[in-house]
């Protein structure tokens, strides 16, 4: 029988926890390493909607990017709806296990992947975490493009409906990009020290537009949902790895949108 702590000890090669940044909870956020495994679903977030999917389909092992818990909590009343959550994980013996930032800063990791969605060139590290790992990466486009041209790039690689341009200059060349992946607004003045053309995040804060603006930097925002990936390219290792192990296993990657945020135009 394939256990939980199999599949992490892989996974752990892979986006070691040890890597992840301070204070971030990755790891098993529920459950137990030596519960057995029938089926895996990987996903990005772990909201009510994405339990409800994994209980209706007999999955006891979710993997996601997004921390099941950013903050202990204080009771398990289930009034809450989050506790709630807790509560349906708990009494249908499903573990949780998450690979955040350890999985940002890993070689091979959600960095690197969304350098070759976005088809970077000269790809480096990029903004360097407390522990000397980078966090982010940057590289060259194929080609020199107008700022604006950039943007509607970046929508079209990401597969999106919408990007947010932030710029001084629509027709400023862009050649030199570097990203955070998800919300790393706070990197941004990293771009301007290393004398980047353009810088790609989610999240970005109304008064932090204005100060990248007046630095002269041109930055695409495509939203925090991007890092969906994660839940496609994990599955794609672990399918790798069922087969090489031979695990009795099932693997399903969450259908359910956990985006907060719709796009009507």
């Amino acid at each position: 029988m394939t256990k939980v702590k199999d599949i992490i000890q892989k996974l752990q090669a892979v986006f070691p926890e040890e890597i992840a940044s301070s204070g971030d909870p990755v790891g098993i956020q529920i459950g137990s390493s030596d519960s057995p495994v029938n089926k895996i679903m990987t996903t990005l977030d772990v909201r009510p909607q994405v339990v409800e999917e994994a209980i209706r389909a007999g999955v006891d092992l979710i993997i996601s990017h997004h921390p099941l818990m950013f903050h202990p909590a204080r009771n398990l009343n289930f009034a809450d709806p989050q506790n709630e959550m807790y509560g349906e994980i708990i009494a249908h013996g499903i573990t949780v296990y998450s690979i955040h930032t350890n999985s940002d800063k890993a070689a091979n990791g959600s960095s690197d992947w969304q350098a070759t969605e976005l088809g970077l060139t000269k790809v480096e590290p990029f903004c360097l975490d407390d522990d000397g790992i980078a966090i982010g990466r940057k590289g060259r486009l194929p080609q020199t493009m107008t700022a604006k041209e950039f943007a509607y790039y970046v929508k079209d690689k990401l597969d999106l409906k919408m990007v947010r341009l932030i710029t001084a200059d629509n027709q400023k060349p862009i050649t030199t990009v570097g990203f955070i992946c998800g919300d790393g607004g706070k990197y941004w003045q990293q771009a301007v020290v290393d004398n980047l053309d353009a810088f790609i995040t989610g999240d970005v804060y109304y008064h932090t537009g204005h100060d990248m603006i007046s630095a002269g930097l041109t930055v695409v925002d495509p939203g925090h949902y991007t890092e969906q990936l994660f839940k496609v390219k994990v599955a794609e290792l672990l399918a790798r790895w069922i087969q090489e192990n031979n695990w009795q296993v099932e693997l399903c990657v969450s259908q359910v949108s956990t985006n907060p945020f719709q796009d009507l135009f």
